[in-house]
C-alpha cells in the first residue's frame, strides 16, 4: 500500500466508517507520516464527538421549506410553459389538418376524380386523383398526430 492509498483511507477510518484492513494497519505502523495523519484525524473526530451539535436557527426550517416550495413552483412553471407550447403546436397542426381536410377545391377535385374512376375511365383517373388523396392522407395524419400528442400530454400530467 502506498502513502496516497493510506491517506485516502485516513478520514473514513477515523470516523469509524471503514474498518482497518491488515495492509492498511501494516502501512500505518511503518509510516510515521500516515500514522500522524490518522492520529490527527482521530483527535478531530474525538473533539467533534465531545461537542454538542449546534441548534438550527429559529427560522431555518421555514426558510428551507420556502426555498423548496419556490424551486418546485418554478419547475412546475417550466413544465406548464412546455405544455402550453406543445398544446399551441397541436392546435396549429389540428387547424392546419382541418383546413386541409376542408379544402373545398380538393374535395371537388376528389369528387370529380372518384366520379371518373366510377365511370370506368381507368388509369388516367387514378393519376388525377392520386395527388389529392395524398393531401387528405397527410392532413388526416397531422390531425391524428396532434390529437395523439394532446392525449399523451394530458395523460402524463395527471397524478
Amino acid at each position: 500500500m502506498t502513502c496516497n492509498d493510506a491517506l485516502d483511507l485516513v478520514e473514513p477510518i477515523a470516523a469509524a466508517d471503514l474498518e482497518v484492513t491488515p495492509a492498511a494497519r501494516a502501512h500505518f505502523e511503518t509510516c510515521p507520516r500516515c500514522a500522524a495523519a490518522l492520529a490527527s484525524a482521530r483527535r478531530v473526530e474525538a473533539e467533534l464527538a465531545r461537542r454538542r451539535a449546534p441548534a438550527a436557527p429559529a427560522r431555518f426550517t421555514a426558510t428551507v421549506l420556502q426555498r423548496i416550495r419556490r424551486e418546485q413552483w418554478r419547475a412546475e412553471q417550466n413544465v406548464d410553459r412546455l405544455f402550453n407550447v406543445a398544446i399551441a403546436a397541436a392546435l396549429v397542426l389540428m387547424f392546419g389538418g382541418l383546413a386541409a381536410l376542408l379544402n373545398l377545391n380538393g374535395v371537388v377535385s376528389m369528387a370529380g376524380s372518384v366520379w371518373i374512376v366510377l365511370n370506368g375511365v381507368g388509369r388516367s383517373a387514378v393519376n388525377v386523383a392520386a395527388p389529392s388523396v395524398g393531401m387528405y392522407v397527410a392532413a388526416a395524419g397531422l390531425l391524428l398526430s396532434a390529437l395523439g400528442m394532446w392525449w399523451w400530454a394530458d395523460r402524463s400530467l395527471e397524478f
